[in-house]
């Protein structure tokens, strides 16, 4: 997977996850549109990014290049986005649309800054996970390279199988009030995610090819397949499917032929994937139910979720980028 490819697949996925956060709005419900309830039950962005980290952070692993230096500047990058988000919206933008919205104890305040609760915006809970996979990637992936793939793969199946069982029955009656454990199990679950973009690089870098030359660049086969795909998800309202559809997706979308335009639009969207995931939360739960909704049709509300948070990430990344180098982040 080359770093375009891996841009075009966050591209892909902060679609995916724009679409998904859209069905879960409320007053999202109300609008009578079947055809967008169902795409929406099958665009479950979390292991997309999950794939794309795996792919990556392993092979930072094999180029030796995974440290404790390497780790906390990759953490520290992403609170940068999280916390400039954080201070635009919560501390001005909220202050001043919905004053007293977001008064909290200033333990919650802190607890809320640093991503292990999600009082200011739900759409944040991915925060916390995603740090204790970033860290405990190394040792991982030394038991990957133990195990092997076919291993590998089987037992972070069972993880996640395991720890969606434990969700779902679990998460309304005690889970959900209990940060720490709830912590632990969904950094369970983003291992399997992790475990497949591992096993594609370690596929790559041993020079086995993931793609299948016979389906390489025939586009409207692709397409129909990621359709059936999409379709099958969709209809099945279970998240136990959500990594093995993501991994299809993915696998599927590396075999097209991206023409300029197209290419051009999902690596802009993916290059500012992360700034655009912490913004659409804050954007959606701030100005949907009194503004955006009234626009009543699901496509134009989308579309128009799009072009706004694509904009906000166009002004926060630089700002971003800028105190990473000043912080001598990157």
């Amino acid at each position: 997977m080359s770093r375009e490819q891996s841009a075009i697949i966050k591209g892909v996925a902060i679609i995916l996850m724009l679409i998904y956060h859209l069905g879960n709005i409320p007053g999202i419900q109300g609008l009578d549109n079947v055809f967008y309830g169902t795409l929406s039950h099958a665009s479950h962005p979390i292991s997309f990014f999950l794939i794309v980290s795996g792919y990556g952070l392993y092979c930072a692993y094999r180029q030796g290049r995974i440290s404790w230096k390497y780790l906390v500047k990759r953490t520290l990058k992403l609170y940068l986005a999280f916390w400039l988000v954080l201070l635009i919206f919560v501390v001005g933008l909220a202050s001043w649309l919905y004053p007293g919205r977001f008064e909290l104890p200033w333990d919650k305040h802190i607890l809320n800054f640093i991503g292990w609760r999600w009082d200011y915006c739900l759409f944040t809970w991915f925060l916390m996970p995603y740090i204790l996979m970033t860290f405990s990637a190394k040792w991982f992936f030394r038991i990957i390279d133990y195990l092997g793939n076919a291993i590998s793969l089987a037992g972070a199946m069972i993880i996640y199988l395991s720890t969606s069982f434990l969700i779902s029955r679990y998460f309304e009656s005690w889970l959900q009030w209990h940060y720490g454990v709830y912590h632990v199990i969904l950094w369970a679950q983003t291992l399997f995610g992790l475990t497949v973009g591992a096993v594609m690089a370690r596929l790559f870098l041993s020079g086995k090819s993931i793609i299948w030359n016979k389906l390489h660049g025939k586009n409207i086969l692709i397409i129909l397949l990621l359709i059936a795909s999409f379709a099958f998800r969709g209809l099945i309202h279970t998240s136990v499917l959500n990594p093995f559809h993501a991994t299809l997706v993915v696998w599927l979308v590396l075999h097209l032929d991206f023409k300029e335009i197209p290419k051009l639009i999902m690596t802009e969207l993916g290059d500012k994937s992360m700034t655009m995931w912490f913004a659409q939360g804050f954007l959606g739960a701030m100005m949907f139910s009194e503004y955006i909704l009234q626009l009543r049709w699901p496509l134009l509300i989308w579309i128009v979720w799009v072009i706004i948070c694509y904009f906000f990430a166009c002004l926060l990344k630089p700002v971003v980028n800028r105190l990473a180098v000043a912080c001598k982040l990157s």
